[in-house]
């Protein structure tokens, strides 16, 4: 299949699913939701990495950090948030 057919059977695809309403659920433990998060705050550093898509995977984190707010977890709730901020970062050397 081409790279075209491919797009245009994906876009197709995404519009018939989104028209009717459906949602993809996703339930993760403590460690799958903050690897996530990493893995999305490392991902939005990249100068390249913007757009629609940026802005959902940000939004995910927000709705993922407000679940870990709601359990009463300060430090994990101020890992996420130095994990946006690189005067944070932390290199291997610095173990």
């Amino acid at each position: 299949m081409s790279y075209e057919l491919l797009l245009k059977g994906f876009t197709r695809e995404i519009q018939e699913l989104i028209s009717q309403g459906v949602t993809i659920d996703l339930q993760l433990t403590p460690n799958q939701a903050m690897a996530l998060i990493a893995m999305v705050q490392l991902a939005c550093r990249h100068h390249g990495y913007g757009g629609h898509s940026r802005a959902v995977a940000i939004d995910i984190v927000q709705d993922i950090n407000a679940q870990f707010t709601s359990h009463r977890v300060p430090s994990i709730v101020e890992v996420i948030r130095r994990g946006w901020q690189p005067q944070y970062d932390v290199s291997k050397d610095d173990d």
